[in-house]
């Protein structure tokens, strides 16, 4: 029989708020945004602004999302993250709603001119998804 000082702490979930939400997205650099293209899930890595509450993203115009968002808007969600596995803790933040074209031309500058894509190549276009949603969960040791 284990004593209960011996026993590991359990891991719980706690729910962020959104303010806090939205300070982990900003903090961020990358993330994972998923799609449905022809009836199947599609999860692209990028890198992002934060920008008026909405994520931007640079992309290639010949790239899949390029051509998804191309004349109309689709339903998009971002997720951010961070895993420490050495204490069992770490947290994620999911931005649900509409990506689409981004038109403003300052927002298209302030893209271009603050998201350094990782990837190689020309990262012209610039979407933004129109965040209607944002959650976040935090896990560890409590």
């Amino acid at each position: 029989m284990t004593s209960p000082e011996a026993q590991e702490p359990e891991i719980r979930l706690q729910e962020i708020d959104p303010s806090g939400c939205a300070a982990l997205l900003a903090a961020t650099q990358f993330g994972r945004i998923a799609v449905v293209e022809l009836g199947r899930p599609v999860i692209v890595v990028l890198n992002h602004l934060v920008l008026g509450g909405d994520v931007l993203f640079r992309v290639a115009e010949d790239s899949r999302l390029a051509r998804l968002t191309d004349g109309y808007a689709v339903h998009a969600s971002y997720e951010v993250d961070s895993a420490f596995p050495v204490g069992h803790a770490g947290w994620s933040v999911i931005a649900v709603g509409t990506l689409g074209r981004e038109s403003d031309p300052l927002a298209v500058t302030a893209a271009r001119d603050q998201i350094d894509a990782w990837a190689g190549g020309r990262r012209e276009t610039v979407l933004r998804l129109r965040v209607e949603q944002l959650t976040g969960r935090r896990a560890g040791h409590l």
